[in-house]
């Protein structure tokens, strides 16, 4: 018995003998095989949805990209969005630290003061762009020293040219004598563009008229109170809360007849006169280079912190011919520097300067691209939106027709859900590219029978309702595009601002649309935050409208505050019929219903988000993945008034309300 437990014992000492041999045989390999390489985990932080930093976003993404860190597979990337309020910012600030991510990148100097001050003990490399001026953020940047910084930080700064601002808008204006500028204070790159204003206007002899605003309610009515202090101009510095209420201010501006320059291209889409800023998709490439070089391996403390602001400046010559007789022009030395030119049909066209620039890119094919656009009924939120897709394909460097590089086809249900079935059926049977549903409806449809095509819709107020997604972020993988969320907050607080005895509102909804449900319920919460009461009649079909609109009228209501939705947007001049025969104040979320009879109107540019959509369709057909690509709401609010329309419903304008429209109409 003891010799086989010796001969046990010495078989195992065999075995273990020989795999240590085994093992130390092989080290030498194995330490020079290649290493799997871990994917790096990357979290981006954006302040607001505003298209500056859309911009620098894409950008930064687009850096990545060209380094070879694509979201997905060869990165994972988690993006971040705090809708401009600094709080949230503050708690994504601490996520985003204790996230066990390999890079942190953010955009604008709210996003990096909130990260960098999260991130003083954990100390996770960070890149940041789209920030003014990175010393005076008090994240411990030199303003001396481009070396002088935290260790795992690193980025660029973009220092807005205000003075070349003035300058180009004295050669414009040579008689320019008082400017007015709107900005919050708690911003810093705020601040520090506003002393470089008033040094510059002390030693040009410009008075500078400030006024201060700490939330985006304000913003209009300061603009409207620098204008009667007699401002010739107002200057727009790259303040974010200002940025995000551009068409407020603007509207503002030119109830006064003052022109608005700005140092945030594009703001001449919205009707500035001039921008001179920075090209920030290009700030954001640069930015994303850096950070590709970072996850490479890169050490954050070997980067110089320096300015990097390539020009960009856009001039709207449909707003120049409007003050032309107060003494604006463009002399041949400013024009040469355009690099964007609106001219008065509101048609772009590239500037001197940009003439011999690129156009944009998009992947051409062997076959062309056939795209399905799926309408659920005819309306004017619906012709616009499809205008402004039409418009916004008519950019790209591709030709549109049979045999081309691209076509499309429109197909309508006429209102009814079941033919959007056989729509989405005729789509995929045609061998559709990509099918962009139109409306909320057709959004629901295409999810239900499209699995495996890229969907790009629009004119969709929200999407997760509609069974997209959990969030803007978070959404099925061949779905994004762009939303249309009418803002029902901001017109309810005009509405108590300007009308403070209309306790009691009523819209009309539609239970079989997701989306009318959800618009309501939103109204109705907005309406309990300010202490306000909202009747509701459901509609059910066309043929009820009319009906319904008289009932709900008929109640004891202060006015109508309709929401947009596919019943309301078709047939409005019924609800315009019932609030004339009862004398029922009338407001529309619906941007399109002012030649309906709308009084009032405060809602989302319909061609605008057509427009944004293209550049979406654009980046998916440019093989970026639909899940990868967040949902965006639609930048531009539509605000105006019909004093005609007013009368008829017995509602009285105030100036103080008429002065914020953009556009009013008189006659």
């Amino acid at each position: 018995m003891l010799t086989i437990l010796r001969r046990l014992a010495l078989g195992v000492f065999l075995i273990l003998a020989a795999s240590a041999l085994l093992l130390f045989s092989d080290l030498g390999s194995r330490s020079n095989a290649p290493a799997q390489r871990k994917i790096p985990r990357v979290a981006l932080l954006q302040h607001a949805s505003q298209s500056v930093l859309e911009d620098g976003t894409r950008g930064m993404l687009d850096g990545l990209a060209e380094a070879g860190f694509q979201d997905g597979s060869s990165m994972q990337l988690r993006r971040y969005n705090a809708e401009g309020d600094t709080t949230v910012s503050n708690t994504i600030a601490r996520d985003m630290v204790n996230g066990d991510y390999d890079l942190l990148l953010t955009i604008s100097t709210v996003s990096l003061q909130a990260v960098a001050n999260a991130n003083q003990t954990t100390r996770r490399p960070h890149v940041f762009a789209l920030v003014s001026k990175p010393s005076i953020t008090g994240v411990g940047i030199s303003d001396k020293d481009p070396l002088a910084h935290p260790s795992w930080l690193a980025g660029y700064g973009t220092l807005q040219p205000v003075p070349e601002a003035f300058e180009v808008a004295r050669a414009m204006n040579p008689q320019l004598r008082k400017v007015g500028v709107v900005w919050n204070a708690s911003e810093a790159n705020s601040e520090g563009q506003v002393k470089a204003a008033r040094e510059f206007c002390k030693q040009a002899g410009i008075e500078l008229m400030e006024a201060t605003v700490d939330s985006s309610a304000g913003v209009g009515e300061a603009a409207a109170a620098v204008c009667s202090r007699g401002a010739e101009a107002i200057f727009v510095p790259g303040d974010v809360m200002v940025m995000v209420s551009m068409d407020t201010l603007i509207a503002a501006a030119n109830r006064s007849g003052v022109p608005v320059f700005t140092v945030t291209p594009p703001s001449v889409r919205k009707g500035a006169l001039f921008d001179i800023g920075a090209d920030y998709h290009r700030v954001g490439l640069e930015a994303g280079r850096l950070a590709a070089e970072i996850l490479n391996g890169r050490d954050p403390a070997s980067v110089e912190i320096v300015n990097f602001m390539p020009e960009n400046l856009m001039i709207n010559e449909a707003t120049l011919a409007r003050y032309a007789d107060k003494g604006w022009r463009l002399p041949d030395d400013v024009r040469n520097r355009v690099h964007l030119v609106i001219d008065r049909e509101g048609q772009e066209a590239p500037g001197p300067a940009a003439a011999n620039a690129p156009a944009p890119t998009v992947k051409k094919r062997d076959k062309p691209w056939k795209f399905s656009i799926i309408l659920y009924s005819e309306s004017l939120p619906a012709e616009e939106t499809l205008q402004g897709l039409k418009d916004g394909m008519a950019t790209w460097p591709l030709k549109q027709g049979q045999g081309q590089d691209y076509t499309f086809r429109v197909g309508n249900a006429q209102g009814d859900v079941g033919a959007l079935g056989a729509l989405m059926d005729n789509a995929m049977q045609d061998k559709s590219d990509i099918i962009i549903p139109l409306s909320t409806p057709s959004l629901q449809s295409a999810l239900q029978r499209v699995k495996s095509l890229p969907i790009v819709f629009s004119m969709v107020a929200n999407p997760m309702a509609a069974g997209a997604g959990a969030s803007y972020e978070d959404h099925l993988p061949n779905v994004t595009g762009i939303t249309v969320m009418a803002p029902a907050g901001e017109m309810l607080d005009k509405l108590q601002k300007y009308f403070p005895a209309y306790r009691r509102i009523g819209t009309l909804f539609c239970p079989a649309e997701a989306n009318s449900v959800y618009l309501r319920e939103v109204l109705l919460a907005e309406a309990e935050k300010r202490g306000l009461i909202l009747e509701s009649v459901a509609v059910n079909s066309p043929s009820e409208l009319a009906d319904a609109a008289m009932s709900l009228a008929a109640k004891p209501i202060d006015a109508i505050v309709q929401i947009s939705d596919n019943i309301s947007s078709a047939g409005f001049s019924a609800i315009t019929q019932a609030a004339r025969q009862r004398h029922k104040p009338l407001f529309s979320l619906n941007s399109t219903t002012l030649p309906l009879g709308a009084p009032v109107v405060f809602g989302r540019d319909y061609h605008d988000a057509g427009v944004v959509t293209a550049e979406v369709l654009m980046r998916v057909m440019n093989g970026e993945s639909p899940g990868k690509i967040p949902f965006a709401l639609s930048p531009k609010v539509v605000m105006q008034a019909s004093i005609p329309n007013a009368r008829a419903v017995g509602m009285e304008l105030p100036p103080a309300f008429l002065a914020e429209m953009e556009k009013v109409v008189e006659k």
